[in-house]
C-alpha cells in the first residue's frame, strides 16, 4: 500500500493563486495523463515538499500536515519568511488521495496509521529523491509512479491579466471622478 498517492513536479511559484483581500487562494492541478481532467485543489494536501531556486536546485525540504499547516499554508509562509527570495519552483508529494469527486480524501489524515513494509518505504523515499535531485547516473525512475498520480499545475490568472484588470479599474475610477467633478461645477 503506497503512501504517496499523487505528486506535482516543479510547479511555478508565480502561477499559484495565493489569494488576496480575504480570498483563500488555491493550489490547483489536473491529472498529467488527461488533457481535460477536472481541476483539483491541493491546498489541504499533507506530505512532503521541496523548494527550488532558479535552475531547479533544491534549497529547502519541508513537511505539510503536522498541526494545521497543510501544503498551501506552508508554501504561503515561505512567501514571507527567510526563504522568500530563494525559490521560484516547488515539487510536492501527497499522502491524501483524490476522490472521484475531485476532492482530497478524508481517509488519509496526519493522525491515520498505515502499514507499509520497509521495502516499500525505501522505494518511496528513493523515488522522491530521484524526482527531486535527478541524479544523472540513475537510469530508473521512481517505482511508486505506477501507483501514484502525477498532477500538473493549473496556472492562476497570468500577471498581465491582473495588470489589465487594474488598468481597467483605474480608468473606471478616473471616469467616476470626472463625472463627480462635472456635477460639482
Amino acid at each position: 500500500m503506497p503512501i504517496i498517492k499523487n505528486y506535482g513536479l516543479r510547479w511555478v511559484r508565480d502561477s499559484v493563486n495565493w489569494g488576496a483581500r480575504g480570498r483563500a487562494g488555491s493550489l490547483d492541478g489536473k491529472l498529467a495523463t488527461l488533457k481535460s481532467s477536472q481541476i483539483v485543489d491541493f491546498r489541504e494536501q499533507i506530505g512532503i515538499y521541496v523548494l527550488y531556486e532558479p535552475g531547479f536546485i533544491p534549497v529547502y525540504t519541508g513537511q505539510a500536515g503536522v498541526g494545521t499547516a497543510r501544503l498551501f499554508a506552508r508554501l504561503k509562509n515561505h512567501q514571507n519568511d527567510h526563504l522568500r527570495d530563494r525559490w521560484d519552483h516547488f515539487s510536492w508529494f501527497g499522502f491524501r488521495a483524490v476522490t472521484e469527486a475531485g476532492e482530497l480524501s478524508e481517509r488519509q489524515n496526519p493522525d491515520a496509521t498505515t502499514s507499509i513494509t520497509y521495502a516499500d518505504a525505501l522505494s518511496e523515499i528513493e523515488g522522491i529523491l530521484i524526482e527531486v535531485l535527478e541524479p544523472r547516473l540513475n537510469k530508473q525512475g521512481a517505482r511508486w509512479q505506477q501507483n501514484a498520480e502525477e498532477f500538473v499545475q493549473e496556472s492562476a490568472e497570468a500577471p498581465w491579466d491582473k495588470i489589465d484588470d487594474l488598468q481597467s479599474q483605474v480608468a473606471s475610477l478616473q471616469e467616476a471622478v470626472e463625472a463627480l467633478t462635472k456635477k460639482i461645477k
